[in-house]
């Protein structure tokens, strides 16, 4: 690889007043072929090192964004959605529910933070539902399979 550095002199001074220091061109290697070819060398003009300008020594100026509210729905529908599948109490994951589609409805319309925490309040509140309904099911299946096998195993009547 060869490298090109400036002479001392080459300096160049920003609207600031502050100086910058040559810097080392790197050109590539020779590539080498199987005939010889004359052809001139390759000649890169110099780079200089350049600071971000600040006018009149100031330091620079730092703009900053407002950050979007997160929906306060989508936070109710995560709450519920986690009570509900830690807690028998299933109908707080049907207003979980509820609350998550306003959530989600809320976000889109008004550019609002929060999707993750009312998509996951919805996941959580649909699974502690299905969870809920068919455990729910399954029990009271149990139930109705025992009292018919009772009554097959008596005689067919119930007395």
């Amino acid at each position: 690889m060869n490298t090109r550095v400036l002479p001392l002199g080459n300096t160049c001074t920003g609207s600031n007043g502050s100086v910058h220091a040559p810097v080392a061109v790197h050109s590539p290697a020779p590539v080498h072929s199987p005939a010889p070819v004359h052809s001139p060398a390759p000649v890169h003009a110099p780079a200089l090192v350049q600071a971000p300008v600040t006018y009149g020594n100031r330091a620079p100026v730092v703009v900053y964004q407002q950050v979007a509210p997160t929906n306060s729905s989508s936070i109710v529908a995560l709450v519920l959605g986690l009570i509900s599948i830690i807690s028998t109490f299933f109908l707080l994951g049907i207003v979980g529910i509820i609350f998550g589609h306003i959530a989600r409805s809320q976000i889109k319309a008004r550019g609002e933070r929060g999707n993750g925490m009312a998509v996951a309040g919805l996941w959580l509140s649909y699974l502690s539902v299905l969870f809920w309904v068919a455990f729910w099911l399954i029990y009271f299946g149990v139930i109705a399979l025992m009292i018919g096998a009772a009554i097959t195993a008596g005689g067919g009547t119930v007395s």
